[in-house]
């Protein structure tokens, strides 16, 4: 049962939407058109009722500009997907055009609607709902999402939904968590579209075009995959807005969510120290990651041989992190990300048996000893695998405070190359043997 919030601009949506599901996935505030994708979540209203909700932009009859008609599509296409409608209108400021356009649309659709007059301060009375009337419809439920008075409304849904059979909530444990970032305008939204084969997210020129992160669970060749498209990510003194700043750190923390990263840069554009920023907050989240070149169907010969000349430069800061190079607008080389996120995935969650990471410690410090701390040699007894996401290994030594950087750095790339984790971060920890050691 998937339930669509509609309703024009600045009537209370993403709060209502937040509310439901208990969290703040939907970017609130007092702009008007913030929410311009579609955001989904759970609605648990007691354990017999569940329902999948979805947040939509708001519809909006003068919004001009490719944006302003792409959410209008957005909202459509919600309506078209649902199986209930909740419809939410504004109490105190009345009615506008965009209300009488959006209820003539809810009229012909095929969902049942409920109608729900936000921003009722005073539940006891009719004065805000009644100018409503004027709409041409009754049994208004009078709310105020942001004070959490929605409990007739939660009512009504439950009658509605009486006897249907809930979806089971996708199990996000079994998918692969992928975040799609990068500089605005490189093409993440564009990428996305042409990975799920449909208007998932809102394409436009102008930076800043997507603002919440949009998730969508997509299964290719038997393997789920849950994409995450995020804002834009530019330099702190170019982020002007208060808006903006919110979605950044959102597109930030969706780092720690995922799995594997994809950072997108733009093919015509020489890689920035921008891009540099991003990569290492990646890579301070120990986080796999493929660097995606977007828009290589805009790059001549001589660019395209520019474009790889700057990323060896580039790649000195991650040296051993996959290229692809792709175009969204016509789709090369784009099914071959799946093949790399499987790969990243695959190694970034792997398992190293204890005799077989022994075995390989041994080999590298035979090949290159460690050196001597204080006058007494460095001595590795034994190490282990801790965890995954990243790889964690732990090795217990005699000195473990007194581990050169340089001799760090060799056992981790030894241990990158004897266990096949070429291409994704991992971790060393240190330990010692005995505790007063």
């Amino acid at each position: 049962m998937l339930v669509a919030i509609v309703g024009r601009p600045n009537v209370g949506k993403s709060t209502l939407f937040n509310l439901l599901i208990k969290d703040n996935r939907s970017i609130v505030g007092p702009e008007r058109g913030i929410t311009r994708d579609r955001i989904y979540g759970r609605w648990i209203i007691d354990e017999e009722h569940i329902v999948d909700v979805v947040d939509t932009g708001g519809y909006d009859s003068i919004a001009e500009g490719p944006i302003g008609s792409s959410m209008r599509e957005q909202t459509l296409a919600a309506i078209n997907e649902a199986d209930l409608i909740l419809c939410v209108l504004d109490a105190k400021d009345g009615i506008t055009r965009d209300d009488y356009e959006l209820i003539d649309i809810l009229r012909n659709s095929k969902c049942d609607v409920i109608y729900a007059a936000n921003k009722v301060d005073d539940p006891n009375s009719e004065t805000g709902i009644a100018q409503l009337y004027e709409l041409g419809l009754d049994g208004f439920i009078g709310i105020t999402a942001k004070n959490r008075r929605i409990g007739d409304l939660a009512d009504e849904v439950k009658a509605k939904i009486e006897g249907v059979i809930t979806r089971e909530a996708p199990d996000e444990g079994s998918m692969i968590r992928v975040s799609i970032l990068g500089r605005p305008n490189v093409g993440k939204s564009a990428l996305l579209n042409r990975l799920t084969g449909s208007e998932r997210s809102i394409v436009s020129s102008i930076a800043g075009t997507t603002r919440d992160y949009v998730d969508t669970i997509l299964e290719y060749k038997n393997k789920k995959y849950l994409l995450i498209d995020t804002a834009g990510v530019r330099r702190k003194s170019r982020i002007d807005t208060k808006l903006e700043k919110v979605s950044v750190m959102r597109s930030i923390r969706n780092v720690q969510r995922s799995q594997v990263c994809l950072c997108v840069m733009d093919a015509m554009e020489p890689v920035t120290d921008q891009d540099r920023h991003l990569m290492g907050i990646i890579q301070d989240h120990a986080r796999a990651c493929a660097i995606i070149v977007n828009k290589i169907d805009l790059a001549d010969d001589k660019s395209k041989n520019n474009i790889k000349s700057r990323l060896e430069v580039f790649m000195r800061f991650a040296a051993d992190t996959p290229v692809l190079y792709v175009s969204a607008v016509t789709g090369k080389n784009v099914s071959k990300i799946f093949d790399i996120i499987n790969d990243l995935y695959e190694k970034t969650t792997r398992q190293i048996g204890t005799p077989a990471l022994n075995k390989l410690l041994t080999g590298v410090t035979e090949k290159n000893p460690p050196p001597v701390a204080r006058n007494k040699r460095i001595k590795f007894y034994y190490a282990n695998q801790m965890g995954v996401i990243p790889p964690k290994f732990r090795i217990v030594t005699n000195r473990p405070d007194e581990i050169p950087e340089a001799y760090s750095k060799y056992l981790a790339k030894s241990l990158k190359t004897g266990c096949k984790l070429t291409g994704i971060p991992i971790k060393i920890v240190f330990a010692s043997r005995r505790k007063e050691e």
